[in-house]
């Protein structure tokens, strides 16, 4: 199961890359994001008595409206058009301009030590490009909790398993497969989007990936429907058949 800190980094990205109106992010600007706040998460600051992740049920609305912000700066400040990628000088300045304007007292503090974002792990910084192209679909739809913990249950392992028929993980075959594999996780925001009210949930979310990973020709896409699809009480008792017959947009 995805440990809580996964599960908000997780909607860290998604608020980021819905401020962003569809922009995906380059794997540098990945990891400066996933080394500045997977580590803020969990750390107290001086003077204060308890890291944001402890307060979350109570913050993290706030906390998710500013990392929002910080997509909308990055978006306002990036020399590029709208559907390019985000170069971690974009966030970098994006993130200076909300956090230090903001009166909030558990924004990080700055400077970031330089170079922090090569400590990232590749599957994280890979992941969160992945939540970005989730989000791009999903539009201004926001992610749950649940949701988010689910979907990294789902795919962080993905990532770095190897199927018993093939020799490599999908994080090995990235450079080459990566815009592909990118572009069946918008796919399953597009889905989720869908069926959804204002928030995705995790039955939504759930039924979208198991649509399109079982209409995908690729050999990489799991054989199996993602965790929590046959098992989840709340889909009814049809399990995953039930799933399927939902209507997603073509």
């Amino acid at each position: 199961m995805s440990g809580n800190r996964e599960a908000l980094m997780a909607q860290i990205f998604f608020a980021i890359a819905r401020g962003t109106g569809g922009m995906r992010v380059s794997r540098q600007a990945s990891a400066w994001l996933s080394a500045r706040y997977l580590r803020w998460l969990t750390a107290v600051k001086p003077g204060l008595k308890a890291a944001p992740i402890a307060l979350w049920a109570d913050k993290g609305q706030g906390f998710l409206g500013k990392f929002k912000e910080i997509g909308e700066h990055a978006r306002a400040g990036s020399a590029i058009a709208a559907g390019s990628e985000l170069t971690m000088d974009d966030v970098a300045a994006a993130a200076w301009r909300v956090e230090s304007e903001a009166s909030c007292p558990f924004c990080p503090l700055w400077p970031q030590p330089s170079g922090l974002e090569r400590e990232t792990p590749l599957e994280d910084t890979v992941f969160g490009q992945i939540v970005f192209a989730l989000a791009r679909g999903a539009g201004e739809m926001r992610l749950s909790l649940e949701a988010s913990a689910w979907f990294h249950d789902a795919y962080a392992p993905w990532l770095t398993a190897t199927k018993p028929e093939l020799v490599s993980s999908p994080l090995e075959v990235w450079e080459i497969m990566g815009k592909g594999f990118l572009a069946k996780f918008r796919e399953i925001g597009k889905g989720a989007r869908g069926i959804a009210g204002g928030e995705i949930r995790r039955e939504e979310l759930q039924a979208s990936a198991w649509a399109v990973e079982a209409e995908a020709p690729c050999p990489y896409c799991p054989i199996v429907p993602p965790p929590g699809v046959l098992e989840d009480a709340s889909c009814g008792a049809g399990g995953a058949e039930s799933l399927l017959q939902i209507q997603l947009p073509a």
